[in-house]
């Protein structure tokens, strides 16, 4: 049998870095499109119910009439909902085997436990996409306990990757014209804490580069970006880093914190926040939020809906909580669905709102952008310096180019050369 494979990734930015590696690993068989292919390759995401739901789905609809494998997170999330006509499983500490599964005539099934049996991802080749951005993995797991959250028990806890291997992979990144670096893991403010280094101390090293880029920073708890606030403030000021923060708060109510497990307060996220805005111009604040936690009473409710009209993030992430195996939270009474249905589309009209009135106060500025990336219809992705994605006409991915703001959605800008 001659094998053509596709692979089909979901999830996160960490989950994308995995695919490329195993992208390098199976590079003699890969085909352009699901269509030519004879296997397929699923990597999963297990982070919420729907996402589960569309996976598990999409698993049986192929399994059908192509071979399917499963990697990713769902194998250690909820391995109940992979349906047993697949060909293969294998865990995020596995992917070194992955030909192993693809060339076997019988269903493989390798999950390992100790998610430093790889060693460092930075150590593994990859295949990239033909955007301008790399994506460079800086540990694997993470060192919360969230009542919510089930990801940990796919990625384990933290294991830091050394700093000399990350720095490494971004200078061969940018020797091979890559232009934007994305820094991920479960979170990026927990880098360290189990090897001694430390964030703000990998940053330093990495942007010491003699090199033009652009560096994402990932996601970043408050419980530990706290540690080193002041510190990474200044760092933020080179200009190699996006004015880009991205801090989770999940809930306004201190109380709801608790029950959540986050380890601080909206007071230790608000001053996280200050801080960088007395310091920072126009940083770009995403944060993360669940709604229905299943203590979220309406009072509770209305703090995360007040806060966030005092702080007016650039982005929000919003979720509707989903109860997930093995997690404390699935335990616990949940709030009927119409709830938080209609407290979802309040917030939502209110994130909105928020992005739009932002976004628009950019028009008629001008600025550098980097060109990411080319879309589907022909126009391009840049980024401005803190970020802010703006959508352009005629111009080549990887330049950097001075636009004018000519007008903005509540996603994006608009921009002209």
């Amino acid at each position: 049998m001659q094998h053509k494979i596709f692979i089909e990734t979901y999830g996160c930015t960490l989950n994308k870095g995995d695919s490329e590696i195993i992208k390098y690993l199976l590079n003699d068989y890969l085909v352009e499109s699901i269509d030519e292919a004879n296997t397929v390759i699923l990597n999963t995401c297990g982070v919420k119910g729907q996402t589960e739901k569309k996976i598990a789905l999409r698993i049986s609809s192929l399994v059908n009439n192509k071979r399917v494998i499963v990697s990713g997170c769902l194998p250690k999330i909820n391995p109940d909902v992979i349906d047993e006509r697949v060909s293969g499983i294998i865990g995020t500490n596995d992917i070194d085997r992955i030909l192993e599964i693809v060339l076997s005539k019988e269903k493989k099934i390798f999950i390992s436990e100790d998610n430093k049996r790889l060693g460092p991802k930075t150590s593994f080749k990859k295949i990239r996409d033909n955007s301008s951005s790399a994506i460079v993995q800086i540990s694997e797991g993470c060192a919360g306990q969230c009542s919510f959250c089930c990801t940990r028990f796919a990625r384990g806890s933290v294991h830091s990757f050394p700093i000399e291997g990350i720095v490494k992979e971004v200078s061969e990144a940018l020797k091979e014209g890559y232009r934007e670096i994305l820094l991920t893991s479960q979170d990026t403010a927990a880098y360290g804490l189990d090897s001694g280094d430390t964030l703000p101390s990998l940053l330093k090293k990495i942007f010491s580069i003699n090199e033009k880029f652009m560096l994402r920073l990932g996601m970043a708890n408050p419980n530990h970006i706290k540690k080193f606030k002041h510190e990474l403030v200044e760092i933020y000021k080179d200009p190699h880093m996006y004015k880009f923060l991205h801090l989770p708060v999940q809930s306004g109510d201190n109380s709801v914190l608790v029950d959540m497990n986050r380890g601080y307060t909206v007071k230790d996220f608000l001053e996280t926040v200050n801080l960088f805005r007395e310091n920072i111009r126009d940083i770009y604040l995403a944060t993360d939020i669940i709604v229905g936690f299943p203590t979220e009473d309406d009072a509770a409710f209305e703090n995360t809906f007040k806060l966030i009209e005092t702080i007016r993030p650039d982005k929000i992430n919003l979720t509707r909580f989903s109860p997930r195996p093995g997690t404390p939270s699935s335990k616990m009474r949940q709030i009927p669905t119409w709830i938080v249905k209609e407290r979802s589309r309040r917030l939502n009209l209110l994130r909105k709102k928020i992005s739009h009135e932002i976004n628009k106060s950019y028009i008629g500025r001008y600025f550098e952008a980097l060109v990411t990336e080319k879309n589907k219809d022909g126009t391009f992705t840049g980024r401005i310096y803190n970020n802010k994605p703006v959508i352009l006409e005629n111009t080549e991915v990887g330049q950097f180019i001075d636009i004018d703001i000519e007008d903005a959605t509540p996603t994006y800008l608009i921009g002209r050369r």
